[in-house]
């Protein structure tokens, strides 16, 4: 079972994804954060297998998050969530093992149940 921590700022998405996370047999919730603050805290006691980030947010600077979460857990997979149509063009920078996903593009669920094989 992969330990998934989840960190977006828009309540009702955040609640949404935990929702997604906790109804796949294959991921545990260990968390559900709102600010980068909170998910630096919490990140290493919780030991997630899987960090889904919100890519979005400018003001979060998810780069640097991504670069300080690969440091404290370098097994970890960071995801970056993305409501971008397109978000290999409008965020080629990104720190994560595996490029932006456009939530937009891809059917939540079914991207979860992928993280799982």
């Amino acid at each position: 079972m992969k330990r998934v921590l989840v960190v977006e700022p828009h309540p009702q998405v955040l609640a949404a994804l935990a929702d997604l996370v906790e109804e796949d047999p294959g991921l545990e919730l260990v968390g559900a954060v709102a600010t980068v603050a909170e998910a630096m805290s919490l990140a290493d006691g919780l030991s997630p297998d899987v960090i889904l980030i919100d890519a979005d947010t400018p003001t979060w600077r998810s780069r640097q998050l991504g670069r300080r979460l690969g440091e404290l857990l370098p097994m970890a997979l960071l995801v970056l969530l993305s409501a971008a149509t397109d978000p290999h063009k409008e965020r080629p920078e990104s720190p994560a093992k595996t490029p932006p996903i456009s939530i937009l593009k891809t059917a939540a669920p079914e991207f979860l149940r992928s993280l799982t094989v």
